[in-house]
């Protein structure tokens, strides 16, 4: 008994970032629907949770914002950090923290404080608008306007700047211009066959130092970067798509499920963790031995599905962690989703989040399953 709690309270702090943070959570502001706004006179004094086709941020958050919908808009004050994805995103007020933001298209034209993540096909830092760190990202192209106080690091295939780095600009950028109001107050390292072109008024402070690419990586000269950021959108899109598929179908085991786990948390994380040791274990003793190659390969596709639905019942149980009285299994499903995603942009945090979501999220999943198998088994005799 005493090694079970043992084990139970590690695996608690190996899922902090998920659990306790969801805790939190529960006593915020959570806005959902179709069109989602925060008027202007309007101060929401929390962490603000939003999802939905459209949403619009006009008055005053005194936290982060977490938001995922087809066009943001954030024209009002955010007295901390945000996340957020979206086919557009467009952030014109102030934003006392951080950013990162994930779209299609994403445009700035505001104040951060902080830094800025960015993935995107097409990025715009406009005129007069300022980041007070870092900017850094994946982009098919980038437009600079503004002002980055301190570092650039880009993977894009252009980059115009016509605002002011402050510091160095790093990346893997295979078309690089400074225009004629362009300022890059210190070095420029890059990989790229191409060297940058300075317009008549642009200055490059320190010294440039150019990498060319080797013959096999012409074709795909910003890949490092733009490869990692756009990953981040593809994730978050594959993610709801499959997740709201699954809640569709499946809305009895998600609910399932979940009620399970938030009777019995400790459990969930107990079986996950023990799936995840025990069955890779057991599909290797399989392939080594003839007779058990076939039912090897059976277990191993089957271990496969379970490990792609962790994510949407992680995100579900995260849903029905805060929205305790919400009865539409879409909405739960939608904000869980979006705030695990947002959770995934964390540097660092993000790594245990992924891994925590994949322990709970088939801790989750087994215990139904093979409830339904034994179901199915004593009804077939």
């Amino acid at each position: 008994m005493k090694h079970l709690k043992v084990i139970i309270l590690s695996l608690s702090l190996l899922l902090v970032s998920v659990l306790a943070f969801s805790g939190v959570t529960s006593a915020q502001s959570v806005k959902t629907g179709d069109s989602v706004t925060v008027p202007a006179g309007e101060t929401v004094d929390s962490v603000l949770f939003t999802g939905g086709n459209t949403i619009d941020i006009v008055g005053t958050v005194n936290g982060d914002v977490y938001c995922g919908g087809q066009n943001v808009t954030i024209s009002g004050t955010v007295h901390g950090d945000v996340f957020c994805a979206g086919q557009t995103v467009s952030i014109s007020g102030k934003v006392d923290g951080s950013v990162r933001l994930a779209g299609q298209s994403v445009t700035l034209s505001g104040m951060v404080q902080g830094s800025a993540t960015i993935a995107a096909q097409t990025f715009i830092l406009e005129k007069d608008s300022v980041i007070g760190r870092d900017l850094l990202g994946g982009t098919q192209s980038a437009t600079l306007g503004g002002t980055v106080v301190r570092d650039l690091a880009l993977g894009a295939s252009t980059v115009t700047i016509n605002g002011q780095i402050g510091r160095s600009v790093k990346g893997d950028i295979e078309t690089l211009t400074v225009g004629s109001t362009g300022k890059i107050g210190g070095d420029v390292t890059y990989l790229s066959n191409n060297n940058p072109i300075v317009s008549t008024g642009g200055t490059i402070s320190g010294t440039v130092v150019r990498t060319p690419l080797k013959q096999d990586t012409q074709s795909r000269s910003y890949a490092p970067f733009a490869f990692t950021f756009a990953s981040v959108i593809y994730t978050f899109v594959t993610m709801l798509i499959v997740s709201l598929v699954i809640v569709l179908l499946f809305p009895a085991l998600l609910k399932d499920a979940s009620s399970k786990a938030l009777k019995a948390p400790g459990r969930t994380a107990l079986i996950g963790f023990a799936a995840i040791v025990l069955v890779p274990a057991l599909v290797l003793i399989l392939f080594v031995s003839i007779v058990g190659l076939p039912l090897g390969f059976l277990v191993l596709l089957a271990w496969l599905v379970i490990a792609l639905l962790s994510g949407p019942f992680a995100a579900y149980y995260l849903g029905r962690l805060i929205l305790k009285t919400t009865k539409n299994p879409a909405t739960v499903m939608l904000l869980g989703a979006t705030i695990l995603i947002a959770l995934y942009f964390i540097p660092i945090l993000g790594f245990f989040v992924v891994f925590a979501a994949y322990l709970f999220g088939v801790g989750l999943l087994l215990p139904v399953l093979a409830d339904r198998l034994h179901y199915g088994t004593q009804k077939a005799a």
